[in-house]
């Protein structure tokens, strides 16, 4: 009798392993700018921005886009389909201060809070590590009053997101990654500037996420006159 026990227990084991994931089978390994031209998000972008900026005279959220990466493997069987497809579809945000605190916002603003995304990552098959960008409000414009109390109480003129991505394999098992620390700058009015009227078609065309990081806007219009 003890034999079919310890049988039926190495059973419920193995049954059992079979069904659990690495703890880091989600991860975020980098915030990805949209590619000039397109204003398209890509996995495969090459552009890289160490930190980002965010100026707060532009009436807009700031915009993420984690490079999601899968390390689940293809478990698909003859007679099953895949189950280790994974869709993401949120991120666990907190605001921190450089100094790792977290700041208590003024308003009764939520720190952490939670905002949605959507992305889905195929199990990752052979050496080529599955990979997808989902865009999301990084730090929604309500914020911003917000923001500029912390840098008037701290001193501090930037931010840290801690950026935690979730979601659900196609197999019913939910996944959420390790913090990703994204650093913001603050500014006020400092990607602005009064553009020509050329100028201001060609940042209309180009500038994708007019008021953060990289993409600059126009404050005014001024074409200086031309010798009569």
């Amino acid at each position: 009798m003890s034999r079919f026990i310890f049988v039926a227990m190495m059973l419920v084991v193995t049954v059992a392993g079979c069904n659990r994931f690495p703890d880091n089978g989600l991860q975020i390994a980098a915030n990805i700018p949209p590619s000039q031209g397109s204003c398209l998000f890509s996995a495969d972008a090459e552009l890289r921005l160490l930190r980002g900026l965010y100026d707060l005279d532009v009436a807009g959220d700031y915009v993420i886009a984690p490079l999601l990466q899968s390390y689940l493997v293809s478990n698909a069987l003859e007679f099953q389909g895949e189950q280790n497809n994974l869709q993401v579809d949120n991120y666990d945000i907190t605001i921190l201060l450089p100094d790792d605190t977290v700041p208590v916002l003024p308003g009764g603003l939520p720190n952490p809070y939670r905002v949605d995304t959507s992305a889905v990552l195929p199990a990752t098959t052979g050496t080529n590590i599955s990979q997808a960008v989902g865009a999301a409000i990084g730090i929604p414009a309500s914020y911003k009053d917000a923001l500029l109390a912390i840098e008037a109480a701290t001193g501090f003129s930037s931010v840290i997101l801690s950026i935690r991505a979730g979601g659900t394999t196609f197999g019913g098992f939910s996944q959420r990654s390790a913090p990703f620390r994204w650093p913001v700058d603050i500014c006020e009015g400092c990607l602005g500037g009064v553009c020509t009227t050329e100028e201001a078609e060609e940042i209309r065309d180009s500038s994708c996420l007019q008021g953060q990081d990289i993409w600059p806007y126009c404050t005014g219009i001024f074409d200086p006159p031309t010798d009569p």
